[in-house]
């Protein structure tokens, strides 16, 4: 059994940057994720305010000049003269860059998932493929449907969820955003161009729509859009969570021992459904509150404020 200060499940965003903020303050840190090296099915745009959180540079991010917005009705294009503004990114290579930082800073990746938690004495025992280990303090930051939020708090329901169905789409290159808004299922689609390719995909509430409905708008889409006509199509889905402000209000981020941070926690942007931001942001918050005399009522605070 090796023993450390905290245990965090997840290598992603909000599990790197708390990974790397604790390793940094001298804590002994256990990183726990059997996904990486992957590519997270995500649309990869990085805002500005998240590259500044992020610390890291970004190989092979795609800098757009220009944003168009499209309903049935209407469609209108705005240049974006500030590079800062959005960039997009691989979430391979955004992602692996955050893990090298947690890594460098001292933290020990074990990379396996997670099959078994427990709790005993004040502390947590986690299983992960061959090793054990025990912490205190158990950061769950595994996304929405992760092992960690089911062991300490509750499942989202369906209804707390979006489904974003779409495809990674080879061969294009274009230096643009589309963001069109979709009447039925209620939501919107986007398309991100990345090196080589580009990421295109619709979101819409979980309790209205299934995975397959939300292929259709993506790939009818496409079929129209000249970029992209003809070309290969990889596709992909994933849950995001999207809570309503009386949801919000229900949700508990922390407790005795364990804290949810990122997907795992809910902590999306209602409306657009970013999250890298918020991801990067908890880490932080999380890794700061560990510090704190009652760390769980110092996050809770935080996160809320």
């Amino acid at each position: 059994m090796e023993a450390f200060d905290a245990a965090v499940v997840g290598a992603g965003p909000a599990g790197a940057i708390a990974a790397r903020d604790l390793s940094r303050s001298g804590a002994r840190v256990a990183l726990i994720d059997g996904s990486h090296p992957r590519e997270k099915p995500c649309g990869g745009g990085v805002t500005g305010r998240a590259v500044s959180l992020a610390g890291v540079g970004i190989d092979g991010a795609r800098v757009v000049d220009r944003a168009v917005f499209e309903s049935s009705a209407a469609r209108a294009a705005f240049p974006l003269p500030d590079a800062d503004v959005l960039r997009i990114v691989s979430r391979d290579v955004f992602d692996r860059a955050l893990l090298r930082q947690a890594i460098e800073a001292g933290a020990t990746l074990i990379p396996a998932r997670v099959t078994r938690l427990s709790r005993a004495d004040g502390r947590w025992t986690i299983a992960a493929g061959v090793r054990s280990v025990s912490a205190p303090w158990l950061l769950g930051a595994d996304g929405p449907s992760g092992v960690v939020r089911k062991q300490v708090f509750r499942p989202f329901g369906r209804g707390q969820l979006s489904i974003a169905a779409g495809s990674y789409v080879d061969g294009v290159d274009v230096a643009e955003i589309v963001i069109r808004f979709v009447d039925r299922p209620r939501g919107y689609l986007w398309s991100f161009p990345r090196r080589g390719h580009l990421a295109v995909g619709t979101c819409a509430q979980a309790d209205e729509t299934t995975p397959a409905q939300m292929h259709a708008v993506t790939d009818q889409w496409l079929d129209g859009y000249a970029p992209a006509a003809g070309r290969p199509r990889r596709r992909y889905a994933w849950p995001i969570p999207s809570l309503d402000a009386a949801a919000v209000e229900r949700e508990v981020p922390a407790g005795e021992g364990w804290m949810l941070l990122g997907d795992a926690a809910g902590l999306v942007d209602p409306i657009t459904r970013e999250g890298i931001f918020f991801a990067l942001r908890s880490g932080m918050l999380a890794a700061a509150a560990l510090r704190d005399r009652d760390p769980a009522r110092a996050y809770t605070e935080t996160v809320r404020g």
